[in-house]
């Protein structure tokens, strides 16, 4: 009797029991919704493109927003007036960094890690034209480190990747 009891409870209190209802949803990084009383618009950007749909003069693509204007950033780049050349690449003993530039200037050099940790840091004044400097790297341990070479005005910063034997 105590199992038909428990039989009816457990059956009875599914039709008083709700599910979990979800609306449809999406993550996206930007979208909208547009309502005009007889027509609503709701759009995302970056969802991939399903259907598109037409009837008179409207046409609708699903999952985008078509734009009726374009408009384009452009970013020019300075020319950079200096290179470098790190070698021997892999070093066992002295990292050369060899400067090319058009007229004397200050750098600032970083050897990291590959955790990102600043294992030497050091300003160069002055730096001439062709000129050569040179990082002991004897006591570091094998691995690959990264050489972040910055000009004095810090607009510019090249990165080298550069494996310790």
């Amino acid at each position: 009797m105590k199992k038909i009891i428990v039989l009816l409870l457990l059956v009875s209190s599914a039709f008083f029991v709700r599910g979990q209802s979800l609306s449809p949803t999406v993550v996206a990084s930007a979208g909208g919704y547009l309502d005009n009383g007889t027509v609503s618009l709701s759009f995302t950007v970056g969802e991939v493109a399903v259907t598109t749909l037409t009837g008179g003069d409207m046409i609708l693509t699903q999952g985008f927003q078509q734009p009726f204007e374009l408009d384009v950033t452009a970013v020019n780049d300075k020319p950079v007036s200096w290179s470098v050349k790190t070698y021997p690449n892999p070093v066992d003993e002295n990292l050369h960094i060899r400067f090319t530039i058009q007229k004397p200037e200050d750098f600032t050099v970083v050897v990291m890690d590959i955790t990102g940790k600043k294992v030497f840091v050091k300003k160069y004044e002055q730096v001439q034209i062709g000129q050569v400097k040179e990082i002991n790297m004897q006591n570091y341990h094998p691995g690959i480190y990264m050489i972040s070479i910055t000009s004095k005005d810090q607009k510019v910063r090249r990165i080298y990747k550069v494996q310790k034997k």
